[in-house]
């Protein structure tokens, strides 16, 4: 009589959380099959039965940061009364998830940009509207408070929410770099100020 397989006996989203360190640290190119088995403490065929391939395993990886990490911007983007003081916890929650002591630091979306992720072109369109997805939520904000009277109907909204996701960008890189979380997060106060050319007074009567 033939016998059944084993059950899957590893945490697949702990599993997942490992690649997604190992991505982060490396790039995709740089991780071998050998060093992700070392990474996720699996063997390679429980890692092709529960992904499929590496190229499926990174963009697991990707929505897995976006849910478990970086969602905590755009948390902070819309959790405040204006977007002034929005884009500024933004950039704060920005400041503190990219100098992370558990994460290899930065922003795992812009490091695999600059390392070798896969060259299919679909995972570079994934990649591509992830990284201007960021944009498109700050300019939903803005346009909120254009619609409720706090910033001025003539506020340059998408120039506005570029030039955030811009340096968003820059942010992470510096962090990765090894910018002290003091200076980062100088640079977080600041950008709130960036709207105040636009904003209206609403005591004035």
């Amino acid at each position: 009589m033939a016998t059944r397989g084993r059950p899957r006996t590893f945490d697949r989203t702990q599993a997942l959380d490992r690649a997604l360190m190992a991505f982060w640290r490396n790039g995709f190119e740089a991780n071998s099959m050998n060093d992700l088995v070392e990474a996720m403490g699996i063997n390679s065929p429980s890692i092709y039965a529960a992904f499929g391939s590496k190229e499926a395993l990174f963009a697991e990886a990707v929505q897995h940061y976006e849910t478990a990490y970086a969602h905590s911007l755009l948390r902070a983007l819309n959790a405040t009364v204006d977007a002034a003081s929005g884009i500024e916890a933004m950039f704060n929650a920005a400041v503190e998830l990219f100098t992370r002591s558990d994460t290899p630091g930065g922003c795992f979306m812009v490091s695999s940009v600059a390392s070798n992720a896969p060259q299919s072109q679909e995972m570079a369109q994934t990649l591509l509207c992830l990284r201007q997805q960021r944009s498109q939520q700050i300019s939903e904000r803005l346009s909120g408070d254009i619609r409720n009277g706090r910033l001025r109907n003539d506020t340059p909204v998408q120039e506005l929410s570029d030039l955030c996701a811009v340096l968003l960008q820059g942010l992470a890189q510096a962090a990765r770099d090894g910018l002290e979380k003091e200076r980062l997060t100088n640079l977080a106060r600041h950008a709130g100020k960036l709207l105040s050319a636009w904003e209206i007074d609403r005591n004035i009567p």
